[in-house]
């Protein structure tokens, strides 16, 4: 009986020392995330890695400003949220933890499993900080049967800003529908700013809207509102343009794979395809933007077991863990393997709209879509304020951009 009740005890003992060994790992992120990651998590992360725990922290407040106080108070959890449009500010604080000795230890998440370019936008100083989770870039969303009406070729992977100004021009139906929904945006502005030849910032460190290209580009982008061609979202009475193409109010839309889930979910019948932004001309330059948001990891993270915070990482952004995602229809997978996957070799509408946002991401003339020391707001705000003054016929495109670029300049100090 004695021995019993010793043995009894060790394996009490032993059992407790494993409970003792769990490790909980805290993974933030924004609040609109929360149904797929508790399902990313109970099927691939929970119970998958011994020992560990991951638990799901939904953020409803201003993520930046979180993620800033919980660094700075020592409070941030094991995994955050990275999004390219500030990294670069969160980078700079220090507390950020740098993963590339975590990748060359690592057996199954290397550099180079990832997109190119998606590795590239979270390097800062040869360093990298965060593995992108998904991403997105911008293609031209129309409406088959629209076209069809109205007899004219669809928007293609060939069109230059002539051709398609033209098409959206000749499908143009009010009040049945508009040729397109386009605002006054800067996020969707700027990349044909830059095919264009617009810098980010000149030479001196000064604004550039008030150069050639970025007139040039305003006066095309302004056109289709400025022609009664395009309508602004609010103009047809929903809250932006995609779900102006969703309510088929709208031919086309400029727009990323974001736009495919509500699709999906709103219109599932919907008849639509995607094509590549328009190039500048004929064989000429193109632009688009990189929307990607990656998982990093505090200098200090809470848990005190980094490598167990890059093993959940690691499983996150696994093979099985992005197929399962891109075949949900959530979200663009960061694994440049994941192109070859069946699901992209369907022919749904869905599928195959998918695989041009992932691959116009590849183009040439695709940049982060982040603005580094410049304040993001004061860039696209200045740009944001011109294009509606010109759409609404309040400005010229001269006028509207000269003062865009003053408007920076003051903000820049210049």
């Amino acid at each position: 009986m004695k021995k019993f009740t010793v043995l009894l005890g060790l394996i009490l003992a032993v059992a407790v020392g494993f409970a003792q060994e769990a490790v909980t790992i805290r993974l933030a992120g924004y609040s609109g995330d929360t149904p797929l990651m508790q399902d990313v998590l109970s099927r691939f992360v929970n119970g998958v890695i011994p020992g560990v725990q991951v638990v799901w922290e939904p953020i409803t407040e201003d993520y930046l400003a979180f993620v800033l106080r919980t660094l700075s108070a020592g409070t941030a959890p094991d995994i955050i949220y990275v999004d390219l449009y500030w990294a670069k500010t969160v980078v700079e604080t220090g507390m950020l933890q740098s993963l590339d000795d975590f990748l060359a230890q690592s057996s199954v998440l290397k550099r180079d499993h990832l997109i190119p370019v998606l590795a590239d936008a979270f390097t800062f100083d040869g360093k990298l900080y965060a593995i992108s989770k998904d991403f997105n870039s911008l293609v031209v969303f129309y409406n088959k049967d629209m076209f069809d009406a109205m007899g004219v070729p669809y928007p293609d992977n060939d069109d230059t800003w002539a051709t398609l100004l033209d098409k959206i021009a000749r499908v143009n139906n009010p009040p049945d529908w508009y040729g397109a929904s386009i605002n006054p945006d800067a996020s969707r502005f700027l990349p044909f700013a830059f095919a264009a030849g617009m810098p980010f910032l000149k030479d001196d460190g000064t604004a550039p809207f008030d150069l050639p290209a970025a007139k040039l580009a305003a006066d095309w982008f302004t056109a289709f509102n400025r022609e009664g061609i395009a309508a602004t979202s609010a103009d047809i009475g929903v809250g932006w343009p995609g779900a102006a193409f969703i309510a088929e109010k709208a031919a086309v839309c400029f727009e990323g794979g974001w736009l495919i889930p509500p699709i999906r979910n709103e219109n599932p019948t919907l008849n639509f395809g995607a094509a590549y932004l328009p190039a500048v001309w004929q064989g000429g330059p193109r632009g688009n933007y990189l929307f990607t948001v990656g998982y990093g990891m505090p200098v200090d993270p809470p848990s005190g077991r980094p490598d167990l915070v890059f093993k959940v990482i690691e499983a996150l952004t696994s093979p099985e863990v992005q197929t399962y995602i891109l075949e949900s229809g959530h979200a663009i997978p960061s694994r440049k393997a994941l192109l070859s996957s069946p699901f992209f070799q369907q022919t749904d509408p869905f599928a195959l709209a998918t695989k041009t946002v992932f691959e116009a991401t590849g183009l040439p003339g695709t940049v982060p879509f982040s603005f580094g020391k410049v304040g993001g707001g004061d860039y696209m705000g200045a740009v944001n304020e011109a294009l509606t003054l010109i759409m609404q016929g309040e400005a010229t495109v001269d006028g509207a951009m000269d003062d865009a670029a003053a408007k920076l300049n003051a903000k820049l100090g210049g």
